[in-house]
């Protein structure tokens, strides 16, 4: 029994030495700055200069050879010349090609901290020129500028692998909130919620935790449809990740007040208010109708008998767009 569990010791001993070696060895492969890195390490991910989020000021042009990154690289020699990206992450890598004849006075300007590295050096292609880490996960604005004599390369950048190259020529939301962090419904009625943002042009998805409860269109219009509570959100597209929510307690419409007839008021995009005397029945029906509309199903259009007297006029027909309409009310009554 001894022998055995000195044998099932020695084993893990060893087990365990291989691991701290190759721990130690990972760490020793970690790229250093000057070092030629042909593709991105574990745990990065590498964009090409092409990459259209990478934009260019100044005068520079563009080399084609097989010792660069996908073939291609960017280079300038005249001072001022800049490059500009915005990328969400923590850390970045920026690969050139190191030579006797680069710059030694290149500045990049990371979220409004700047500092200088070079390219000056032994003949090193695809060269790791440039790397920061540490960085917090949002985020962050980029742009370089040569400011020396010589010239500049550029032929990748590599950021986390979770991050992401985002335009800079875009907008970034700075702030999100609705105008209301609860709401009541009763079932059958509706309320909007506004978003605002900042800046005041953005692209927002907005969904609900349970639609069968209640639910919410792309412009924040909420429908009450059954007695629960969701939580509805509203969401940014543009790698800023910020939402807000609005918690929608939905409640059936107590016995006492329900009639054999309602009003429903319709608000249409135009502003404009629609209103109809309807008996319950009919209200069912047109419900129904919009409860098929919001998953594509039936027609665009729903239909309300008017009474008319006018002239020789027999009977009129109002035709409603489904997506003119921002919300609506039931009132009922006896």
């Amino acid at each position: 029994m001894k022998k055995i569990l000195m044998i099932v010791s020695a084993a893990i001993a060893i087990l365990f030495s291989f691991s701290l070696l190759d721990i130690e060895g990972n760490k020793a492969k970690a790229a250093t700055i000057g070092q030629g890195l042909e593709q991105p390490e574990a745990g990065w991910v590498r964009y090409d200069d092409a990459h259209s989020y990478i934009k260019y000021e100044g005068n520079w042009l563009t080399k084609s050879t097989g010792v660069f990154y996908k073939n291609t690289l960017h280079y300038a020699n005249t001072n001022g010349a800049k490059v500009r990206f915005n990328f969400k992450g923590t850390k970045i890598r920026l690969i050139g090609y190191l030579h006797n004849n680069r710059s030694n006075k290149i500045s990049i300007n990371i979220d409004g901290i700047s500092e200088t590295f070079s390219q000056y050096g032994p003949n090193t292609e695809m060269s790791l020129d440039y790397e920061k880490t540490g960085l917090t996960e949002s985020i962050h604005t980029v742009e370089i500028e040569l400011n020396g004599p010589g010239v500049y390369l550029i032929d990748a950048i590599d950021i986390d692998e979770s991050g992401e190259l985002l335009d800079p020529d875009k907008k970034i939301i700075e702030s999100l909130k609705l105008n209301k962090e609860t709401v009541d419904l009763t079932v059958g009625s509706s309320e909007t919620l506004v978003a605002t943002v900042t800046p005041d042009s953005a692209e927002l998805i907005w969904t609900s935790s349970d639609p069968k409860i209640a639910s919410v269109d792309s412009n924040g219009n909420v429908i009450g449809k059954k007695a629960g509570k969701v939580t509805i959100t509203v969401a940014t597209t543009d790698g800023s990740n910020l939402t807000a929510t609005a918690e929608v307690t939905v409640k059936e419409t107590e016995t006492g007040e329900i009639g054999t007839r309602a009003i429903l008021r319709l608000t249409m995009t135009n502003k404009d208010i629609h209103e109809y005397d309807l008996s319950l029945s009919e209200i069912d029906q047109f419900m129904n109708w919009l409860d098929g509309r919001e998953v594509g199903q039936g027609k665009p259009y729903y239909k309300f008998k008017l009474n008319v007297t006018t002239g020789n006029i027999v009977s009129r027909t109002e035709y409603i767009m489904y997506d003119k309409i921002v919300s609506f009310t039931v009132d009922n009554y006896k």
